[in-house]
């Protein structure tokens, strides 16, 4: 009987870690990567890869799939305290109960201070079918991977929030608008 019991609580254990932590897929081109965690793709920028941070003149690096795996989890342990609720509800998604329904885009730099940064941009990819019906959709195109995603309005369907990896602290929660 302990046997058996010893047995099921190792296999949920092993199930439970494979789905926590983002692993490789495949590259997607020079600049991308592209990592998966569950269902949800999501894609990591290389330092070089065409992106706004350059106007801000921040050193940039590119982010390990462990440093994504280190910011999931400081963002899963304080998204709840950091949400500021704005723009969610009445139809648009409380963040920080459906984390795992948005396709993340990664980008990495370093701060003024030396931290190490993830700027991380979420977008929706869990439609109902009421809201396909709608004319809202996943998009299906391979755009969102080689390219940062910019939506105006959406509410909490796309928001951004920078982690820092160095400090093990969330900053620059960014919610989108209602229209």
């Amino acid at each position: 009987m302990k046997f058996k019991y010893y047995f099921i609580n190792l296999i949920t254990t092993i199930t439970c870690s494979c789905k926590s932590s983002y692993y490789h897929v495949a590259k997607f081109n020079s600049n991308a990567e592209v990592v998966k965690r569950g269902k949800i793709e999501s894609v990591i920028f290389s330092k070089d890869a065409n992106c706004f941070l350059y106007d801000f003149g921040e050193l940039r690096f590119t982010p390990s799939v462990d440093d994504i795996n280190m910011a999931e989890y400081i963002l899963q342990r304080n998204i709840q305290s950091a949400n500021t609720m704005h723009n969610q509800g009445d139809g648009c998604p409380l963040i920080h109960k459906n984390l795992k329904n948005y396709r993340r885009q990664y980008y990495g730099y370093i701060d003024s201070e030396g931290n190490k940064i993830l700027y991380v941009n979420f977008l929706w990819a869990k439609y109902s079918i009421f809201d396909r019906l709608k004319g809202y959709h996943k998009d299906d195109s391979h755009a969102w991977k080689s390219e940062r995603v910019i939506v105006l309005d959406g509410c909490s369907n796309y928001w951004s929030i920078e982690i820092n990896l160095s400090q093990q602290k969330l900053q620059h929660m960014y919610i989108n608008g209602s229209a």
